[in-house]
């Protein structure tokens, strides 16, 4: 009978435990249901509060805590987050989407090696689930391990052959690789498969600016105008790539750039220049489209100087043999200077008359060819972008930069 009365009140108490446990539970859904209201208004932090009484009773509710981390996440709380997360793992280990928030939480804190670890994790607790290989990839791009990215979304792409976002991130990784050339086939392939994909219409119009398509690259930019003004105008930004704008012969340094082939060096400073191996400094005034970074455009081995050998530039001496009596030309300037009020670099470089010359007996010394002497800038504008390479050199023959 004792026995019996034991087993009785056992069963009781377990009957009432129960019933405290569901009523536990059932008062820390309505706190969850209470904090999406809260959330759904925009108030977070009372959202928080209410996530926290949900916890209170039902201290390893997973919906509590994985939207705990997400709020503090979007907050920037980062350290907060990740505590919530690995809060989640800690009850379910085997959750892919408790470690996928977990990894992302130790990426936007920096902490690449645990990220990489639960990123790995979340792949082998679920191989066909592409997301935690895909923002592995993600994350590997952004830490510039190029081609451990590109192993991961090839990776995802034979799990997700149709997922137009693969081919997109390969996009971006070879333009940030310098494969305008592959990310334009990449880009391509994204926009067939997801139409309207604004970020993918950028990216390729940024593949096109690389390649110097300008016009493909403003096909892109029309397209973007109707989808994203934003994405439009940071396209837009890099279509303005500097450009040379011309030689202001007004400004030029002994230097005529309109002379021709077999120009007798003296005619350049017949003060100086009529003696035997004289020396003259010299300049050349070049005008660009944009305001220039003034360290780079100084710096002379952003500069060349070189003959003019093809159809635009024209060609040094008119394609006839440099004679011995030709000028030593440098292939770099000594100096540079500029002008940010009128967008102006001027090169200076050194002349040498030869030892032989005697105007009045019929010698006139060195000669050149100032029309087809050829500069050429591979710096950077003010903004930090690089030059048109359609327009990063200029002579007296061509006017117009090429």
């Amino acid at each position: 009978m004792a026995k019996l009365d034991l087993e009785a009140a056992a069963n009781a108490l377990y009957s009432v435990n129960e019933q405290v446990q569901a009523r536990r539970a059932q008062v820390a859904q309505f706190a969850i249901f209470r904090a999406a209201q809260h959330l759904s208004e925009g108030n977070e932090e009372e959202a928080i509060r209410e996530f926290k009484n949900a916890l209170a009773f039902d201290s390893q509710n997973e919906t509590a805590l994985t939207y705990l981390g997400k709020i503090y996440q979007s907050q920037d709380k980062n350290q907060e987050a990740i505590a919530e997360f690995r809060k989640v793992v800690q009850v379910n280990r085997l959750s892919v989407e408790g470690r996928n928030n977990l990894a992302n939480a130790y990426a936007k804190d920096k902490q690449y090696d645990k990220a990489e670890e639960e990123f790995k994790l979340a792949a082998r607790l679920d191989p066909s689930d592409p997301l935690a290989d895909y923002t592995l990839g993600l994350m590997y791009t952004e830490i510039n391990r190029f081609n451990e990215a590109e192993a991961q979304f090839e990776k995802v792409a034979r799990v997700a052959p149709k997922d137009g976002n693969v081919p997109y991130s390969l996009g971006v990784l070879y333009n940030k690789m310098g494969r305008p050339e592959a990310a334009v086939q990449q880009l391509q392939r994204a926009l067939t498969l997801k139409k309207d994909f604004a970020a993918a219409n950028y990216e390729l119009g940024a593949a096109y600016v690389t390649l110097g398509d300008r016009e493909k690259a403003e096909e892109q930019m029309d397209i973007l105008v109707t989808k994203d003004g934003a994405l439009a105008s940071d396209l837009l930004f890099l279509l303005e790539t500097p450009k040379i704008s011309h030689i202001e012969e007004t400004d030029n340094l002994n230097f005529n750039s309109g002379l021709g082939s077999g120009t007798a060096l003296w005619m350049l400073d017949p003060d100086q220049l009529s003696v035997p191996n004289a020396s003259v400094r010299v300049a050349v005034a070049i005008n660009f489209t944009n305001e220039m970074d003034v360290r780079s455009i100084m710096n002379p081995a952003n500069w060349e100087i070189s003959r003019a050998r093809d159809s635009k530039g024209g060609y040094y001496n008119d394609t006839m043999p440099v004679g011995p009596n030709e000028v030593m030309i440098p292939n770099r300037p000594y100096s540079v200077t500029y002008d940010p009020q009128k967008r102006q670099a001027k090169i200076y470089f050194i002349v040498n008359q030869n030892s032989s010359i005697d105007i009045g007996n019929g010698n006139y010394g060195a000669t050149i060819d100032p029309s087809h002497l050829l500069f050429k800038f591979s710096g950077v504008d003010a903004a930090g972008r690089k030059m048109d390479t359609s327009g990063d050199q200029i002579d007296g023959f061509s006017i117009r930069a090429y």
